[in-house]
């Protein structure tokens, strides 16, 4: 017999899946759409031309025009319609080992981490309405894209040029500017992954507590206005603000839980730049190094004994320096948080008091012309992440690392392997992870769990 609501809940299940099913099949029915009506675009432009050339009367190429497919723009003043996007198919294998003290349990292996993922899997249309506007619709059916209904930037954009104004207003959802290789492009990142101190200080499924009510809502993508903008009067000079919902859109957990109970306020960044070039010997190096900043008043939210929710502020500074010479490129930031009652008591399993986490990235990689064979691009990658007492329990792609229910204070991940680029679209890439955590927060005592991964990648874009 089965149990009570067993029957509702599988109709749920149901429903639940033919709706993602639907999404999918409609969203690709949108993009296929697109392409067809960019085509006719290009053969209207054609016709146009060879009537100006006189190959064609009017006549006859409206009457081609009429034995065509005829898909119209929805607007006339539609300039251009680009399909776009990526794929990449992972190969990840993942063991963390763990060790502790004789009094507070079992030490040993925790289970293995080992298949093929679809990390991301991009289809988009950009298009070009004139007057300066555009707009970007880019999906993911990749292992996150379900969590954001496989949404991954959705944006109205409007070009701006004035004497003292110039820059690109965006409103929708987009990644804010809040760590330099969060920012970075999926299919451009020199490591596989990203770092797991990148995932602590940006992302709300950052493994931060063994309890799924915490999040801390600072980073990533988010809807809301944002602006990047240019300095005229000072080549190299830029910066960019932006105000965006309270909660992250990276997940339906962490944008559920970061609305409950009112807590809608509005989180707030700003950052500024500047990028140049210079010459020694005749040898150019571009470099760019600038800070971002964010305030979320709202930004770490957590459940306390009673079941309500609390939400407290978050600060945080981000500086960052790179450089590039020929085929050397070397990447650094640095995060700094303050985090309102943001310290893990374990005697209490409440949080309370400030923490101050900090972390750094350092990242080398030197690409080289290996001849018909494209190019091959080694890279290393150190990460050191101090909580400040809010505790980690791992980065969010290789799972939870914990001990007796417990997050660690301290981490330090080493990421050594290599690009590929076979063609200027084609990269393959491979590499080995290492990483070690200690220290749990708000106990002591010898604890240390260690990880070693692999990880492969195969990444194609049109």
């Amino acid at each position: 017999m089965c149990p009570p609501g067993a029957g509702a809940y599988s109709l749920q299940q149901n429903a639940k899946y033919k709706f993602t099913i639907d999404m999918k099949i409609k969203t690709l029915g949108l993009l296929i759409a697109c392409a067809t009506l960019g085509a006719f675009a290009q053969d209207r432009a054609l016709l146009e031309t060879l009537v100006k050339k006189g190959m064609l009367t009017q006549q006859e190429a409206a009457q081609i025009a009429k034995e065509s497919v005829a898909v119209v723009p929805g607007s006339k003043d539609t300039k251009s319609i680009k399909i776009t996007g990526g794929m990449q198919d992972w190969y990840n294998w993942y063991q963390a080992d763990n060790k502790v003290d004789t009094i507070s349990g079992p030490a040993g292996e925790q289970p293995q981490d080992n298949g093929f993922y679809l990390r991301y899997v991009k289809l988009g249309v950009e298009a070009e309405v004139g007057s300066g506007w555009s707009a970007i619709l880019m999906t993911d059916f990749g292992i996150e894209g379900a969590e954001r209904n496989y949404l991954d930037r959705v944006v109205v954009s409007k070009q701006v040029a004035l004497d003292y104004l110039t820059g690109r207003f965006d409103v929708g959802m987009q990644k804010v500017n809040f760590g330099l290789e969060q920012n970075e492009d999926d299919f451009a990142q020199i490591t596989i992954e990203r770092s797991l101190v990148t995932w602590f200080f940006t992302r709300p499924d950052s493994n931060i507590s063994v309890n799924s009510d915490v999040r801390k809502n600072f980073g990533s993508r988010a809807v809301g206005l944002f602006w990047n903008g240019t300095v005229k009067q000072a080549e190299g000079l830029y910066y960019g603000l932006s105000v965006v919902g309270g909660n992250s859109y990276e997940g339906q957990g962490a944008a559920f839980i970061s609305n409950k109970d009112g807590d809608n306020n509005l989180t707030f960044y700003s950052n500024a730049g500047y990028k140049n070039l210079f010459t020694i010997q005749d040898e150019g190096i571009a470099y760019d190094f600038g800070m971002n900043f964010g305030y979320a008043s709202g930004g770490f939210v957590w459940e306390n004994a009673a079941g309500d929710t609390e939400n407290r502020s978050i600060i945080g500074i981000n500086p960052y320096i790179t450089f590039r010479w020929r085929g050397l490129t070397f990447v650094s930031e640095f995060f700094l948080q303050s985090v309102q009652d943001g310290k893990y008591d374990a005697a209490t399993t409440y949080y309370q008091g400030t923490a101050t986490p900090l972390g750094t990235n350092f990242t080398i990689a030197y690409r080289y012309d290996i001849g018909e064979w494209g190019s091959v691009e080694p890279v290393a990658r150190y990460s050191w992440l101090q909580t400040g007492g809010m505790g980690v329990t791992g980065d969010g792609i290789d799972g939870d690392i914990t001990v007796n229910d417990l997050a660690y204070d301290f981490a330090k991940q080493v990421f050594i392997g290599a690009n590929w680029y076979v063609a200027s679209s084609v990269k393959f890439s491979a590499g080995y992870e290492w990483a070690q955590y200690t220290g749990f927060a708000g106990v002591s005592g010898d604890y240390r769990t260690t990880s070693n991964g692999l990880r492969a990648q195969l990444q194609i874009l049109f």
